[in-house]
């Protein structure tokens, strides 16, 4: 897959897995799903960001349906194709590679192999004025505990984005032989956050560094994550719809309607 001239990895899941477990020098992972590439396509600034990622990984099934549009099939022919031709499409553009996905089984090697990970998070909420923040707040009370409660003998280390300088984050990063780190700063802020970060790395360090967004609180069962049926059908994101119908609309419109119009007429323009 190719899109706003940005390589999309093109594989199976568990051999990237295996990749990444195997790394022997720092590695940027970024899992663009079709609403941050809408997003990249208005700015500049945010598509040069997302260029520097050594990887960047297809989490959606909406890019398929974008890259069988740049082939030149109508919209409902390429969302027929999704549906009944998964498997030819998936040999063709690789597998779906989501960020959640990575999180859980990243968290589960490292436990095993005993590799550290290092979690950044926004910083604390002190005085919540909406119901995402108090949802925040809370979550941020539990994380550590359930992480302790889950992963009893992960070596993980969280911190919070206000409280360190990127150079501060880079020397722990050495000193501490982090293997993983997992940025949950929301859209944008995430991937600038590492790529700052991973500038103050030499090439040679073994470390890899994911935006993860919620993925952390789903592994944890702090948000809830779309049942398995959902996954398997592509449809996460329309059980997140009947789950926040306000706030999950216009995401949603923008990845189904949004970004396929913006393919199409991206791809007549060449």
């Amino acid at each position: 897959m190719n899109f706003l001239n940005l390589d999309i990895y093109n594989g199976k899941y568990d051999d990237f897995l295996n990749l990444l477990k195997n790394s022997t020098r720092k590695t940027l992972v970024f899992t663009p799903n079709p609403e941050i590439l809408l997003r990249a396509s208005k700015d500049e600034w945010f598509l040069g960001i997302l260029r520097q990622a050594t990887y960047n990984t297809p989490d959606g099934n909406w890019l398929y349906v974008g890259s069988l549009i740049q082939e030149g099939k109508s919209f409902l022919s390429a969302w027929f194709s999704l549906f009944f031709q998964k498997k030819q499409i998936q040999k063709k553009y690789g597998e779906l590679i989501k960020g959640s996905d990575l999180t859980s089984d990243l968290f589960d090697f490292a436990q095993k192999s005993g590799k550290r990970i290092l979690i950044i998070d926004i910083a604390p909420i002190i005085h919540p004025v909406n119901e995402f923040e108090k949802k925040k707040k809370e979550i941020q009370k539990k994380m550590l505990p359930l992480l302790k409660e889950k992963f009893p003998s992960l070596l993980c280390d969280i911190i919070h984005h206000w409280d360190y300088s990127d150079e501060e984050i880079a020397y722990m990063i050495r000193e501490k032989d982090i293997a993983f780190v997992f940025c949950s700063l929301g859209m944008k802020k995430q991937e600038e956050k590492l790529v700052r970060v991973f500038s103050h790395l030499p090439d040679d360090q073994k470390v890899t560094g994911l935006w993860v967004g919620a993925s952390v609180d789903f592994l944890l069962w702090l948000q809830k994550r779309a049942p398995v049926f959902f996954q398997k059908l592509g449809l996460e994101w329309l059980y997140r719809f009947f789950l926040e119908p306000r706030k999950r609309w216009v995401r949603i419109w923008d990845a189904l309607y949004h970004f396929p119009k913006q393919v199409k007429k991206s791809s007549h323009s060449l």
